[in-house]
């Protein structure tokens, strides 16, 4: 048998990556926004002395732990699938990024120290609470460099440095590695914040006691201001990502944007609608029950959530009348049949610049009023699953993203890379500039 020809089953060895590589970066992104919120919670508990923040840190923080175990199994398993069913392109790419392996297994190895020690020594460190909570954002920063040698690989394998292996500078910050960085960064901890809201909403709904009520209601504001206030930053930073992409592998741009999968930007903006408009609606349904009567406020949020309506339905119209050509959704001409308000420039410009300061002015009323304190306890169930909605979304969101990305390298599969105009997913060398093509 040739190294590496294994058929999966049902699914194939390229649907079984994917099915490994999505679950694990579902609980690996929780993880990594987690550990930068629990710690942020527990500082604020420290200063502002009130417990619900020490509350919220150390159960967050237990659950991480167990959650830990799950996520690290799913990338070991992910690695070994990745060795036997791609043996060809694991080894060119382990001897493109062998520092980069290296440094991640030795990261691995440092978070699962500081981020059970931070847990473990939590009673022990209670009369030292500032050392506690450094232990808490040593974890997160180790987090964030594990994520930063792994995102120099993904990043590397949609937009290859033009320089040969060896210059590890060069390979390392290659065209979107920054840009992919401070995606996924925002990302984490728009992620977390949102399933940490919708866990909050879940329990609010089943709860009985007052002070239970009281709690969930607030956690549910917490996350979601993460959540929202992370998720608003989001379209700047996409959009140059998408630049970036543009720039360096321009066939994989044209298949995501332009070409038969360009309907995935469509399923996008329709996931950050369903976000955006649900947490602005959460947070005039909040501001109902600050402690100090804000109606003014309250007026603008409510004018704000139209105007989030209204860009949200701007970045919703179509460029043209194919619209999953996959499905058989094509009207008329199809992609001959334009649509004017469809268009990427303005209008889609005009929607996503709109939503994000529509974003930035709603949750800097927000802030201001959770400054002057809310009533908790008293939030309607719509609230509540508004709360929920948003986290099932942001879930479907990362498996779209991911999607998006690793599909733009198949171009169709005429052909399909592995790293791209570099390795096919035949694991075929196809250019003689393609690093590591001189070692064979």
């Amino acid at each position: 048998m040739p190294i590496g020809d294994w058929e999966i089953p049902v699914l194939g060895k390229n649907a079984t990556i994917a099915v490994l590589v999505q679950t694990h970066i579902l609980i690996a992104t929780f993880i990594l926004g987690a550990i930068i919120i629990a710690p942020a919670a527990e500082y604020l508990g420290l200063i502002t002395k009130q417990p619900r923040y020490e509350r919220f840190a150390r159960s967050l923080a237990r659950f991480v732990v167990l959650l830990f175990a799950s996520g690290s199994a799913l990338a070991i398993t992910f690695v070994l699938a990745l060795i036997t069913l791609f043996p060809i392109f694991f080894s060119y790419l382990q001897n493109i990024f062998f520092w980069v392996f290296l440094v991640e297994a030795f990261m691995f190895l440092a978070v699962i120290i500081i981020l059970y020690a931070w847990y473990n020594v939590w009673d022990k460190l209670a009369y030292r609470k500032s050392l506690h909570v450094v232990f808490g954002f040593v974890a997160g920063a180790i987090g964030l460099l594990q994520m930063t040698m792994i995102n120099a690989i993904a990043s590397y394998m949609l937009t290859p440095a033009e320089a040969p292996a060896t210059e590890v500078g060069q390979t390392f910050l290659n065209p979107t590695f920054i840009p992919l960085n401070m995606h996924r960064f925002v990302g984490n901890l728009s992620y977390a914040g949102f399933l940490i809201a919708g866990w909050a909403a879940w329990r609010y709904l089943r709860s009985v006691r007052e002070d239970d009520r009281e709690y969930y209601d607030w956690m549910g504001h917490w996350g979601m201001i993460w959540g929202f206030g992370f998720l608003i930053l989001q379209p700047v930073i996409g959009y140059g990502y998408l630049k970036a992409i543009r720039e360096s592998s321009p066939e994989a741009f044209n298949v995501i944007m332009l070409g038969d999968k360009s309907w995935l930007f469509n399923l996008l903006m329709l996931e950050l609608a369903v976000m955006g408009i649900a947490s602005v609606a959460y947070f005039v349904h909040r501001l109902r029950f600050a402690v100090r009567p804000m109606p003014a406020f309250r007026n603008m949020a409510v004018g704000a959530l139209g105007f989030t309506a209204l860009f949200s339905a701007l970045n919703l119209i179509p460029s043209n009348a194919s619209l999953v050509p996959q499905l058989g959704l094509v009207f008329a001409d199809g992609e001959d049949t334009l649509i004017p308000l469809g268009a990427m420039y303005p209008w889609k410009y005009i929607g996503l610049i709109g939503m994000m300061l529509v974003g930035f002015f709603i949750i800097a009323l927000y802030l201001k009023a959770t400054a002057e304190g809310f009533h908790w306890g008293r939030s309607s169930r719509w609230s509540q699953w508004a709360l929920m909605v948003s986290a099932v979304t942001v879930v479907l969101t990362m498996m779209t993203m991911g999607y998006t990305r690793e599909t733009a390298r198949r171009l169709d599969n005429d052909p399909g890379y592995l790293i791209y105009n570099c390795i096919t997913l035949e694991q075929e060398i196809v250019q003689e500039g393609c690093p590591g093509a001189t070692d064979r």
